[in-house]
C-alpha cells in the first residue's frame, strides 16, 4: 500500500483533456512536491483541513479570520489541506493579475501543502480559466494519500450550466475505475448534491454508490452544514473561510474550517471557529430542517401596501406545531416608531399538530414612502426540553403601478422621454457616515412598459463618478445593482463604455456579460444617467401582460477615491438588498394596462 500511495502522489493523475501541462512553479505543482517530500508516516491514521471560501468581501480586503485560520494551520500542521474554491473576488481579466498576487502573497504564509478546486470567483470565462491553470494549477486532478483517494472536481467549466461536462464525467469514471482505497474524498466548489435530482449531481452520485465510504465536500454557500448520508455517501458544506456570512449562526453562518481525521475504518472532523472547536453536528441538516419547519409553520399573510397610503390592517397569524410532540412558543414583538401594533394573544401551549390562529392589528403614522423598518417578531420555541429562536418580519411590501408606454423610448440617456412618468426614490442608506456629507449620493427610478419590454432610467447625484472595474466586481465601485423577479443585473459605465453584467438569471450561465439587455450610462457631471431595456427574453418567466406583478429592487453603488481613505457606500430602494442574503424584502410592479 505504502507504494502504491507514494506512486500515486508522485505521478497525480491530472485532468489533461483541459490541455493543461502542469508547470512547476503553480501553487498545486509546489504542494505536491512537499508532499511528496513528507510521505505518511501511518496509512491509517493522518489528518487534513479543509476549508472553503476565503475570498476578501471587498477588494483587498481579506478577512482577519483569514489570516487567523492560517496561523491555526500552521500549530495544527496537518499533511496538506483542501480549498473548496472562491480564493479571490475576481472580476474582470484585467483585474485578476493584482489579485492573484495578493493571494499568492497571503498563501506563501502557509506552511501546509495547499490543493484547491476553483470557485465561481476564481473562473468565469476561458481566460480566467487559463490564468488559474497557470498560477493556481489544474482545475481538476486525484491523488491518494494513506488509505484514501481524493479527486478534485470543477463546478466552473466555461459554458456548462449548473452541471458537469461529459468529459470531466468520463475522466471522473476513469478515475473510479483504478480505485483501490479504503476512502473516497471529492471536493469541488458548488454543492449541486443539496437537492438529489439537481441535473449537475445526478449523474454524479451513481457513480460514487458502489465504494463503501465516500465523503462530498463542497463551499459556495458561506456556512457550515452537515448534510448527514444518503447511502453511503456523506455530504458536507463548508464556506466559512473568511467570505461575507449572511446566514443566521444556527444555520451554518459563521466563520469556521473542518479538520477532518482518519483512523483506519473510521472518518471524522472538528468543526473549527478560529479560537474554538465544535462537534461535527454543531449545524446538520437535521437541526436546520426543524428549524426551517417550525419556521414555515408560522406565517403572516404577505400584504401588498400601495406606495404612500395610509396603513391601517388586521393581520392573521397562523401558528401550527410541526411535529407530533407538544411545544410552547412565544411571541415578543419589536415595533419601530410611528408604527402601533396589538395582539390579542402571544403565549401558545400547543399539543402535537395543533393549530393557533391569534391575529394583531397594525397601523402607520405616517404616509411617507419610507416604509422600513416594519414590525417585527422574535418566535421563541421550546420542546422536548430544547429551543430554537428565530425573526418573523411583517411581510408588508410596497406595490407600484407602472405605466404603459406605446413608443419605445430611445436608449440613449437622454431622458427627456421620461419626463411624465413616475419616480420613485431610493431611501436606504448604508455606510453612510452621519457626521459627514450625505448628501453626496442620491438617487431615482423610473419605469415603464410595453409589449417589447421592460424600460427603465435611473438618475443618481453622485459628486464623484469612479469605476475601474468590469465583469463580477462592478459593485465594489460607482453602478447599478438591478433584481428583477427572478434576474439580478448589474449596470455600469467602465472605461471601455456601458455594460451589462448578469449574476444571475434562468437556466443562464450564471456571472457573464450580457449583450441582449440594451444599456445607455451617460456622465453629466455631477449627475450620471442610466437609461435600459429589458427585452422579453430577459425577463421570464415572467409575461408582459396587463396586471401581472414581478418583484423588484435596487441598489445604487458609489466609491469615492477622494480624501484619506477610499469610502464605499450605497443607497437600496428595499433595505438588506445589499446584504447578500436571498431573502430581503422586495417591492412588487404591477403592469399598469394600456390606455
Amino acid at each position: 500500500m505504502l507504494n502504491r500511495t507514494i506512486i500515486n502522489v508522485f505521478f497525480m493523475s491530472i485532468f489533461l483533456f483541459m490541455s493543461f501541462i502542469s508547470n512547476a512553479g503553480t501553487i498545486v505543482e509546489e504542494s505536491f512536491k512537499r508532499l511528496r517530500e513528507n510521505p505518511p508516516v501511518c496509512q491509517e491514521r493522518f489528518d487534513f483541513i479543509v476549508v472553503g471560501d476565503t475570498q476578501p468581501g471587498e477588494p483587498h480586503e481579506f478577512s482577519e479570520y483569514f489570516f487567523r485560520m492560517i496561523e491555526e494551520w500552521n500549530i495544527l500542521n496537518p499533511p496538506f489541506m483542501v480549498s473548496l474554491g472562491d480564493l479571490i473576488l475576481g472580476g474582470a481579466i484585467e483585474g485578476l493579475d493584482s489579485q492573484w498576487k495578493e493571494f499568492e502573497q497571503i498563501i506563501a504564509r502557509l506552511q501546509v501543502p495547499f490543493f484547491p478546486t476553483p470557485g465561481n470567483h476564481d473562473i468565469s470565462n476561458k481566460e480566467s480559466e487559463e490564468i488559474y491553470k497557470l498560477r493556481i494549477g489544474p482545475v481538476c486532478y486525484a491523488f491518494s494519500y494513506g488509505n484514501a483517494r481524493f479527486i478534485f472536481l470543477n463546478t466552473e467549466e466555461p459554458g456548462q450550466v449548473d452541471t458537469f461536462s461529459d468529459i470531466q464525467i468520463e475522466w471522473l469514471k476513469k478515475e473510479l475505475s483504478k480505485l483501490k482505497e479504503k476512502h473516497l474524498f471529492i471536493f469541488f466548489h458548488k454543492p449541486y448534491f443539496v437537492d438529489p435530482n439537481h441535473r449537475g449531481w445526478s449523474a454524479i452520485e451513481p457513480l460514487l454508490q458502489s465504494f463503501p465510504s465516500v465523503f462530498v465536500f463542497a463551499g459556495h454557500e458561506h456556512l457550515y452544514m452537515n448534510l448527514g448520508r444518503r447511502g453511503n455517501i456523506h455530504y458536507v458544506i463548508s464556506g466559512g473561510g473568511g467570505g461575507p456570512i449572511r446566514t443566521a449562526p444556527e444555520e451554518g453562518g459563521f466563520h469556521h474550517y473542518l479538520w477532518v481525521q482518519v483512523n483506519g475504518d473510521t472518518v471524522s472532523w472538528s468543526v473549527m471557529k478560529p479560537g474554538n472547536v465544535e462537534p461535527m453536528d454543531v449545524v446538520s441538516k437535521e437541526k436546520v430542517d426543524l428549524r426551517n419547519m417550525w419556521k414555515t409553520s408560522i406565517q403572516i399573510p404577505p400584504v401588498e401596501w400601495d406606495w404612500c397610503s395610509p396603513i391601517q390592517m388586521e393581520l392573521p397569524i397562523q401558528i401550527k406545531n410541526p411535529s407530533n410532540e407538544p411545544a410552547t412558543v412565544k411571541i415578543l414583538w419589536d415595533v419601530p416608531p410611528l408604527w402601533n401594533l396589538s395582539s390579542n394573544n402571544n403565549e401558545f401551549q400547543l399539543t402535537g399538530t395543533q393549530t393557533a390562529s391569534p391575529f394583531i392589528k397594525v397601523t402607520r403614522n405616517t404616509t411617507s414612502p419610507k416604509l422600513y423598518p416594519v414590525p417585527k417578531a422574535k418566535i421563541l420555541v421550546n420542546q422536548n426540553q430544547s429551543s430554537l429562536s428565530f425573526d418573523l418580519p411583517s411581510p408588508i411590501y410596497p406595490s407600484i403601478t407602472i405605466p404603459y408606454i406605446k413608443q419605445k423610448p430611445s436608449i440613449d440617456g437622454d431622458l427627456i422621454e421620461w419626463e411624465h412618468i413616475p419616480e420613485y426614490p431610493l431611501l436606504y442608506p448604508i455606510r453612510f457616515d452621519p457626521e459627514q456629507n450625505t448628501q453626496d449620493l442620491q438617487a431615482s427610478w423610473k419605469c415603464t412598459w410595453n409589449e417589447e419590454g421592460i424600460y427603465m432610467a435611473v438618475q443618481v447625484f453622485d459628486n464623484e463618478f469612479y469605476q475601474p472595474f468590469a465583469g463580477d466586481i462592478v459593485w465594489c465601485a460607482d453602478n447599478l445593482e438591478l433584481f428583477l423577479g427572478e434576474w439580478e443585473w448589474s449596470l455600469t459605465l467602465t472605461s471601455k463604455g456601458p455594460e451589462v453584467f448578469l449574476y444571475v438569471g434562468p437556466g443562464r450561465e450564471e456571472e457573464t456579460v450580457n449583450d441582449i439587455v440594451n444599456l445607455a450610462v451617460i456622465r453629466k457631471d455631477p449627475y450620471t444617467y442610466y437609461e435600459v431595456h429589458f427585452p422579453p427574453s430577459e425577463i421570464t418567466p415572467f409575461q408582459l401582460q396587463s396586471g401581472n406583478k414581478t418583484t423588484f429592487s435596487l441598489i445604487a453603488n458609489d466609491l469615492d477615491i477622494t480624501g484619506e481613505k477610499p469610502i464605499r457606500h450605497w443607497l437600496e430602494f428595499m433595505p438588506d438588498t445589499g446584504s447578500g442574503r436571498d431573502d430581503f424584502p422586495r417591492a412588487v410592479l404591477i403592469l399598469k394596462p394600456a390606455g
